[in-house]
């Protein structure tokens, strides 16, 4: 008999929404990250899940790039800067790993986008 094994809905990949900020957990991310969770906004798409997402990860400490005020609404407690650019395998994309909380306002995603692209 053979089994068909069904993925759990928060491990399959999905092509995450453009200027959209998500919490993600930093395994996905490069090396080094020395929190658990990271708050990125998404850059560019792939069009399909074999691709890579390119975000621009945010942090408050790192007191470089494009500032950011706080935005609760987003998730975001603190004032911070999107200081990195950062590729993920869209393919590591899953609910089980990132959390959207939103859409970064037009005139910071445009400044990002501009240092980062």
């Amino acid at each position: 008999m053979t089994r068909i094994t069904i993925p759990l809905y928060e491990e399959v990949p999905f092509i995450p929404d453009s200027q959209a900020v998500y919490w993600v957990d930093t395994a996905i991310l490069p090396l080094g990250d020395p929190e658990e969770q990271r708050p990125v906004v998404v850059m560019a798409v792939p069009a399909t899940t074999a691709g890579t997402v390119r975000v621009a990860t945010r942090s408050s400490t790192e007191r470089w790039g494009i500032p950011h005020p706080r935005a609760e609404e987003l998730g975001l407690s603190k004032d911070g800067w999107f200081s990195r650019r950062a590729n993920v395998l869209c393919e590591l994309w899953t609910l089980g790993n990132v959390r959207s909380t939103g859409t970064l306002d037009d005139d910071t995603f445009a400044a990002v986008c501009a240092r980062f692209l």
